[in-house]
């Protein structure tokens, strides 16, 4: 570069005389670390004082204030192997009266323990054996409630609400998000609880009697008999018990269903949200590790979010989409089939307890793999691991400086673990997808796990860090404020 070149380069300023590049639009957002040593970080819930509950995997509900006070709100016993241990947390729609607290957690039982402390895998399940081996692996999550002091949980106040049956000592996918509609009906996501690596990335179907059930999530997510691989919604009494909202996918007293179930058809939808001006759930859902489509098994891993509007199946483990079905595949004489009919999905596998002829496959809003997406070319590439949050909601008579902007109203948050992005997903008046606003340049959270709206409109993330089932030096509490207009107008 010549001297005259690198001085106009300097100015900002082109050889051909051209005015300087405009300067950046001004930050729209303010970060604060209320937590900079979280532990083992998994879900949120802000109180309407602006105080934040937080849990950790290893059974923690930590307490924050607005200026970085923290103390432990309660030690709930869990059992831990892989993602198992405490997860979701969400506070009752009269929570100001009632004080209740609801938690999705695994209690110990009496399962195969598994000690962190140590390198070895003391919990592991084999992978093979005859019927009565996985007796000792039965376990449950557990969806209760507790009362809520104003500094600590009750221990002794918990309702037991519900129980979803797993199969403890094999990895993954809990689900355990909690949230509530606008008629005040409880929402919990459900993982398939398969283990997703001996499947090369595609879709996880093994029927071979001899093998852990934990390798078919038919018996979980195609199940219409099981509790697994869903979101269930129910509407909590007073005393603890629970009724059946209409409008779930199945009629109560269907034969080989369970009434619970508004979706099916799912593989780990760890995070959703209720839209309770819209009455609509905004919910995603991870993908598989295929890379690229084969043939042979079907298409490449898929994440979804979308928009719930009624009950619905979402194919898993037979389709990713409506329009992209996998290749039904026999593990024992290691040979693909014909592609699954996701107009009409048929569930035989020996494993199954419920309906054979399934609902037919409802696509997404949004769905995107590791390359770069044609359709959604703001979603960048890289790992796949959609989250659905919340919807903003603007309150011009908020006394709070730092309320998000009007602009974001109505506007769902989207994050990415994979990605480290938070993003807008701003929707038309009749709730479809009109564009994606990345975020990312003014706001970044390292692998953001969970986050939601407080009273004074700024938004909480958890961010989980870089790593898997530990504490992460990377993991943070973070308060993301909007600036006030006339602080950015100044700007």
């Amino acid at each position: 570069m010549t001297l005259r070149r690198a001085l106009l380069a300097s100015l900002g300023l082109a050889c051909g005389g051209e005015e300087p590049a405009p300067a950046p639009p001004p930050s729209r957002f303010v970060q604060t670390v209320l937590d900079d040593s979280p532990g083992e970080p998994i879900g949120l819930s802000v109180l309407p004082d602006a105080r934040v509950l937080h849990t950790t995997r290893d059974g923690g509900v930590w307490l924050h204030d607005a200026v970085g006070g923290k103390s432990l709100a309660a030690q709930i016993a869990v059992y831990r192997h892989d993602e198992e241990g405490l997860q979701g947390i969400a506070i009752d729609p009269e929570f100001a009266l009632n004080g209740w607290v609801y938690l999705y957690y695994s209690p110990p039982l009496d399962t195969v323990p598994d000690d962190p402390a140590t390198e070895l895998d003391e919990g592991l399940a084999p992978d093979e054996g005859a019927p009565a081996t996985w007796a000792a692996y039965r376990g449950q999550m557990r969806l209760s409630r507790l009362r809520f002091d104003g500094s600590t949980l009750d221990l002794q106040s918990e309702q037991i609400i519900l129980q979803v049956p797993v199969d403890r000592g094999l990895c993954c996918h809990i689900g355990g998000q909690i949230d509530f509609d606008a008629a005040g009906n409880l929402l919990l996501s459900t993982g398939d609880d398969t283990n997703p690596f001996q499947s090369g990335g595609f879709t996880p179907i093994d029927e071979r009697p001899e093998r852990n059930p934990a390798y078919d999530a038919q018996r979980s997510a195609s199940n219409t008999n099981d509790l697994r691989g869903k979101l269930l919604r129910i509407h909590v009494e007073a005393d603890g018990t629970y009724t059946i909202p209409e409008g779930n996918l199945f009629p109560p007293d269907t034969s080989q269903t369970r009434a619970e179930i508004y979706l099916m058809g799912l593989r780990n939808p760890f995070r959703f949200a209720a839209d309770r001006r819209r009455g609509v759930v905004y919910i995603a859902d991870y993908s598989p590790d295929a890379r690229s489509p084969l043939d042979a098994r079907g298409p490449a891993g898929t994440g979804k979010w979308t928009i719930v509007r009624g009950p619905a199946n979402y194919g898993w483990p037979y389709c990713a989409t409506a329009e992209l079905p996998y290749i039904d595949y026999d593990f024992a004489s290691d040979e693909s089939r014909a592609p699954f009919d996701c107009t009409a999905p048929v569930n035989d596998s020996p494993r199954n307890t419920g309906l054979t002829q399934l609902p037919p496959v409802t696509s997404p809003d949004v769905f995107y793999s590791f390359t770069p997406s044609v359709e959604f070319s703001e979603l960048r590439n890289g790992g796949v691991a959609p989250m659905a949050g919340p919807a903003y909601v603007y309150d011009a008579t908020n006394p709070s400086p730092t309320k998000w902007p009007e602009e974001f109203d109505g506007a769902p948050v989207f994050y990415e673990w994979a990605r480290d992005f938070i993003a807008a997903f701003h929707l038309a008046p009749d709730s479809t997808l009109q564009r994606i606003e990345l975020l990312a340049s003014e706001v970044f959270v390292d692998s953001p796990i969970d986050l939601e709206f407080g009273p004074d409109g700024a938004l909480y993330v958890l961010g989980y860090g870089d790593g898997y089932f530990r504490a992460n030096p990377d993991a943070r509490l973070i308060r993301v404020d909007g600036v006030p207009t006339d602080v950015v107008s100044a700007e």
